[in-house]
């Protein structure tokens, strides 16, 4: 029997990462059975005694799973190199194993005679080796990120669409469920963290005095050098100037912005996270950046704030490194919005290898934590919602484009029409490769001194010029589970037809799924020619395809 599902032939160290990257690569696939002959098979630092598929994607930089097939002789590499892929540029962190061109090349390498991908015809199959652990970056990444410098690169999407791109070429049939809703360029879910309620909770501390400074002092300075304009320093003036009715109660607290926000966002949902105790700073956090407010003072703002259709999330202390703790911390922000915490981010973003296992016996559903305080872009190497490796059922929610990151002067320190072009790159990757754009904007971002709110109006013109979903973070984790649910089921007929199934499709909340169809597959009218190279149409529940033949043998081009 012949199946259209990819084999997978992996060490049993990579198959938790196998499963992982085959959800952001959302098609039917499984670890492969001797004796079946597969449309495609994807080996991982394992060769297989004789490629006998269509289709033979092989991966690895070890002596014994590269460089002795076909005794291809190759040069080891064991530091990071960058690799190219159709203009997308990308890191690979570990091994590589470069090659002298044998055909048509997919990769290059840093000088024009390298590539990591040597593309063979072996007795009438494709035979693609690719030189690099392919589980072992994805795994890599995974768990502990990306670096800043390479943050602009969405690096597993780009693994993904390399292995799409090889299939396409080689004329496999397959169906993909891309991680974008049907009829979306993707997702957006627009975040807030409230680190302060108000500057009057501030008198004579460092947060007052640091406001001072940076209204007074620093944004004199960026009107200088032309970072910024005298109009926002008069702004900065003028707030100082009332600080005494502020806290006399005459004057409007002007670090109060959540009336702001939701007229910013009129129409758009939004999740915001609050910290759950005053005075607690939590580990290893300097006890002057303890919260000076009280989330049961906070109950009117709460309740305003779920009427209009906002999510309430936990801005977490000491949840990522103990659960006990983050479940007394996810409870005290229940007590306020009267119904559980689904989702949290951490305070300065404080995270290590445990913290997902910390966080789901806290009973938290998602994290969106993993992203950057110096940068913005793809720490996770995908703006997908991911399941972190070792979890059971928490998902993880990347944030991608973060305020502080881009404006403070001891990070970015960029100019603002230079943040938009960064940004739009970041939008422009999102809606290339699938996933959800999220934002994280500080609740006091808008008012003095920071003054940011002009920006943020920016950027949202900008992400509304896509077709986007917006959505809360349990509303688009809640997206994805749904995706994550669906399974493939092959079966063959008597007289040969194969047949595909799709199951485990669920109705739910929120927009439909898509299924994306290469090759001549028999889908009815509903499937629209994309111009891409593929046709799409809504997943519906239990959908069955009759699966179509190899595209009349189609061997890579050979030089």
């Amino acid at each position: 029997m012949v199946s259209i599902v990819i084999g997978i032939i992996a060490t049993n160290g990579d198959r938790d990462i196998a499963k992982e990257f085959f959800e952001f690569l959302k098609c039917p696939w499984e670890f492969y059975e001797d004796g079946r002959r597969y449309d495609a098979v994807l080996c991982n630092g394992v060769v297989p005694h004789e490629p006998n598929a269509p289709l033979t994607v092989m991966y690895g930089a070890l002596e014994d799973s590269v460089e002795s097939y076909r005794e291809m002789d190759g040069l080891l590499r064991n530091w990071r190199v960058e690799m190219d892929w159709k203009g997308n540029s990308f890191p690979v962190y570990h091994n590589a194993c470069e090659q002298p061109p044998r055909s048509e090349m997919f990769l290059a390498g840093e000088k024009p005679n390298d590539s990591t991908v040597v593309i063979l015809v072996e007795n009438g199959c494709n035979v693609a080796r690719i030189g690099y652990d392919l589980f072992g970056e994805v795994g890599e990444i995974l768990c502990k990120g990306q670096p800043a410098e390479y943050a602009a690169t969405p690096t597993l999407e780009v693994h993904a669409a390399i292995l799409r791109d090889l299939m396409v070429e080689a004329g496999v049939p397959f169906v993909e469920i891309p991680a974008t809703p049907h009829g979306c360029d993707f997702s957006a879910c627009l975040t807030h963290d409230i680190d302060f309620s108000g500057i009057k909770d501030h008198v004579f501390d460092h947060t007052m005095f640091g406001f001072l400074y940076r209204a007074l002092v620093r944004s004199s300075l960026e009107a200088l050098n032309g970072k910024t304009g005298w109009s926002r320093v008069r702004k900065n003036l003028s707030a100082a100037v009332s600080l005494p009715a502020v806290y006399l109660g005459l004057a409007k607290d002007f670090w109060d912005q959540f009336e702001r926000y939701r007229k910013i966002e009129t129409g758009l949902k939004s999740t915001f996270f609050f910290l759950p105790y005053k005075g607690v700073a939590g580990k290893a956090a300097p006890g002057r950046r303890a919260c000076k407010y009280d989330i049961r003072d906070l109950q009117r703002t709460v309740s305003q704030l779920v009427s209009a259709g906002c999510e309430i999330g936990l801005h977490g202390i000491n949840a990522w490194h103990d659960w006990q703790k983050g479940k007394m911390e996810a409870d005290r922000i229940a007590s306020v919005t009267g119904k559980p915490i689904q989702g949290t981010r951490m305070h300065w973003l404080y995270f290590d290898e445990h913290s997902p296992e910390m966080l789901e016996k806290a009973g938290l559903t998602y994290d969106s934590t993993f992203g950057y305080n110096d940068a913005i872009g793809f720490r996770a190497g995908t703006a997908q919602v991911f399941k972190p490796l070792g979890a059971q059922r928490i998902l993880e929610l990347p944030l991608t484009i973060q305020d502080t990151a881009m404006f403070y002067s001891d990070r970015m320190n960029l100019k603002e029409d230079r943040a938009l072009i960064l940004c739009r790159d970041i939008i422009e990757k999102i809606s290339t490769f699938g996933g959800v754009l999220v934002v994280n904007w500080h609740d006091r971002s808008l008012a003095p001194e920071r003054l940011w709110g002009d920006f943020y109006e920016r950027l949202l013109n900008e992400i509304k010029s896509h077709r986007v979903w917006f959505a809360t973070g349990s509303e688009v984790t809640d997206w994805f589970r749904k995706r994550r649910a669906v399974r493939f089921t092959e079966v063959e007929d008597e007289d040969g037809t194969r047949r595909l199934k799709i199951g485990g499709v669920e109705k739910g909340e929120g927009p439909d799924l898509t299924l994306r169809l290469y090759g001549d597959w028999d889908a009815g009218a509903e499937a629209k020619d994309s111009g891409k190279g593929y046709r799409e149409m809504p997943l519906r529940e239990d959908m069955e395809l009759k699966v179509p033949p190899l595209g009349k043998e189609r061997l890579f081009r050979q030089d």
